[in-house]
């Protein structure tokens, strides 16, 4: 990713009112996933206390919640927008867990991270990244995780055998006839954010880019009209 995608990135997360409008009335639908996600943290061996690091984490208020009750430790975020990471700050501040949390590119931190987590989680992050982008991000994230971790990645995806162009038409003609909550301009801007910077893949390829990077098994965990959350073992 160039640094002026980077930038233009941040830039859009830091109008954090517009994607706040996205979260609260479920667009992509993270009520049903985070469900999902919740109940898998939570079944983690209370025992054994985990770290996670949460690549891309905005203002973390679905991954606090999915976090309760769960036997996280420590926990540490990377995000460009520093709007969203002052958000964060307060819900991971509801956890019983050391926290850090990082205004910088969740690549750049990946590849400086030098002790094991447990858990690598990321949500709608990964598709901003190119194809060789994220072959990189796979083997950057196997090399920081625990023998016995997993990553635990939420995201857009194409269907099988679909190309970009169609999926990037398909998922702006579902943003304008459903996300009515938003003004004309955030739409707007939601729609030149979608067609200039997401760039996912299928299901299939992301297998295939863990599995080259070394991790052993990828479960689908839920879905919900191209909007879903895999987990890669190690």
């Amino acid at each position: 990713m160039s640094t002026d995608s980077k930038t233009e990135i941040g830039e859009f997360f830091n109008a954090w009112n517009a994607y706040r409008k996205v979260l609260e009335n479920n667009y992509m639908f993270h009520k049903e996933i985070y469900q999902v996600v919740g109940q898998l943290l939570r079944e983690q061996p209370q025992d054994k206390p985990f770290k996670l690091l949460d690549l891309g984490c905005g203002d973390a208020s679905f991954l606090s919640q999915a976090l309760q009750g769960a036997a996280i430790n420590y926990y540490t975020g990377y995000d460009l927008s520093e709007p969203a990471l002052n958000l964060a700050a307060e819900n991971i501040g509801q956890l019983d867990c050391r926290m850090e949390l990082v205004n910088g590119d969740f690549m750049a931190g990946l590849s400086n991270t030098r002790e094991p987590f447990d858990i690598i989680f990321t949500s709608f992050a990964v598709h901003h990244l190119t194809y060789p982008e994220k072959a990189e991000f796979f083997q950057l994230a196997r090399a920081a995780l625990a023998d016995d971790g997993f990553l635990l990645m939420i995201d857009i995806m194409r269907d099988p055998g679909q190309n970009l162009s169609d999926y990037l038409d398909a998922y702006c003609l579902g943003v304008q006839t459903n996300w009515l909550q938003l003004e004309p301009e955030e739409m707007t801007a939601s729609c030149h954010h979608i067609r200039h910077y997401d760039l996912p893949e299928t299901a299939e390829t992301l297998a295939a880019l863990a599995k080259a990077a070394g991790f052993r098994e990828t479960r689908p965990i839920c879905g919900w009209n191209r909007h879903n959350a895999l987990q890669f073992y190690v």
